[in-house]
């Protein structure tokens, strides 16, 4: 028994040894947590400090303020202990609790989020529209999160500025787009129908492609006297400025055929250059302006199979037999003109029954595409129409039709595009 004495004597001291060490690790322990949760609680201060907009630090599971920063203070109208006597949900509006509640559940399964959507409240009742950004952390080994409130107030009123601006911008372009499509249905009252033209050539197609919703380019159309004329011409400009052109010119050609009973194609252009001119400049003859027209005109007497021609920087190209024949007219506009003047000349042509005639505006060889985003060009135009001439004119209406969607690919149209396809 004094044996057994004597051994648990013995080993006391080395029980309260290793209790000493015990108690020691977990002192230490315990001060290095301490001193862990120091240092979060200044690195925390020091973000809080330093940050420009409103920051919390919120237990996220009852959302206790544990900090706030001064710029918190001074956006709310709280003293810095007020603050962190409250909760984040007092500081919202009642009917968004339920949302601020979804928001910070969504933020700490998304680790993070940001929205403007629930706004603050100040101690003066005043809300406050604020943009909110949440991260997750833990604060004293209690999850939190950190809250971070901009004042938006500024720039939502600079958006509400700008989105009442838009609507007004969007409200003018929808009238002035309204105009303009009612300006497409007059334009189009204005200039016969295009189907009609096979009423005249069974064996004809128009490609017509406005590069606005109304056209700088007119086709126009009539028989007089077993003549059957015909007549294609690109005004200046495009879009309504162009399109108010076009009006003049298809109303100078149904004053000179039908009216004036003139078939030839030079006195034709004579007659609507003169039109054109007066037109333009009856206000003032000082300042003459220079807008007008370049155009085409065919006349084709079905008894004689006789075709007359003349142009102002406009030619007539046929397609026969695999070969292309090309009159240029003449190098005068359909309007004032700086250059020598004098009347339009007239081209006589024998034509053969398969021969097709194209008229058309410079819109469909001055677009850019292809591989290289280069022009069409009319050397290019040129191998189409007699690539394409031995179709049916159904099918080459379609194929050039094609091949010029397929060259412009993404590039914008670059003016308006007209080509009249006629067989003899």
């Amino acid at each position: 028994m004094e044996l057994t004495i004597g051994l648990a004597l013995g080993a006391l001291p080395v029980v309260l040894l290793g209790a000493s060490v015990g108690l020691s690790f977990a002192y230490n322990k315990l001060q290095t947590r301490m001193g862990r949760s120091e240092r979060d609680r200044e690195s925390y201060l020091g973000v809080l400090e330093s940050s420009n907009d409103a920051l919390f630090v919120i237990n996220f599971v009852n959302g206790r303020i544990y900090q706030a920063n001064a710029k918190a203070s001074d956006m709310l109208g709280y003293r810095n202990d007020e603050l962190v006597s409250l909760s984040i949900f007092e500081l919202h509006p009642r009917e968004f609790l339920h949302r601020s509640a979804t928001r910070i559940a969504d933020a700490w399964e998304q680790k993070g989020l940001v929205y403007e959507d629930i706004p603050l409240v100040t101690a003066k009742g005043e809300v406050i529209e604020v943009e909110s950004s949440v991260r997750v952390t833990s604060y004293r080994g209690d999850p939190a999160i950190i809250l971070l409130a901009r004042d938006i107030r500024e720039r939502l009123v600079l958006q509400r500025k700008v989105a009442a601006q838009q609507a007004v911008v969007q409200e003018q372009n929808h009238q002035l787009l309204s105009s303009i499509r009612y300006a497409q249905r007059i334009q189009r009252a204005v200039l016969p129908e295009a189907e009609q033209l096979q009423q005249l050539f069974p064996e004809s197609f128009i490609i017509y492609r406005p590069r606005d919703i109304v056209s700088g380019d007119l086709y126009w159309f009539a028989e007089k006297d077993g003549k059957a004329v015909v007549a294609a011409a690109d005004c200046t400009g495009h879009g309504v400025p162009g399109a108010l052109l076009s009006l003049i010119g298809a109303s100078l050609f149904q004053e000179m055929v039908m009216e004036k009973a003139c078939t030839e194609p030079g006195r034709i252009l004579d007659g609507a250059r003169e039109g054109m001119i007066n037109a333009l400049n009856k206000q003032d003859t000082e300042n003459v302006q220079r807008d007008g027209m370049n155009a085409a005109v065919i006349t084709l007497d079905r008894t004689t199979r006789t075709l007359h021609y003349a142009g102002g920087f406009a030619p007539l190209y046929i397609t026969r037999n695999g070969e292309l024949l090309e009159f240029k007219g003449d190098r005068m506009a359909i309007g004032p003109y700086e250059g020598k003047g004098g009347p339009f000349t007239t081209t006589q042509v024998d034509v053969r029954i398969g021969d097709r005639l194209f008229i058309f505006s410079d819109g469909f060889q001055d677009q850019f595409g292809g591989p290289e985003g280069k022009k069409i060009m009319s050397s290019r135009l040129k191998a189409w129409l007699l690539e394409t001439s031995a179709l049916p004119m159904d099918d080459q209406y379609q194929v050039l039709s094609d091949r010029f969607r397929l060259w412009k690919g993404a590039h914008e149209q670059v003016d308006d595009v007209l080509l009249i396809g006629l067989e003899v």
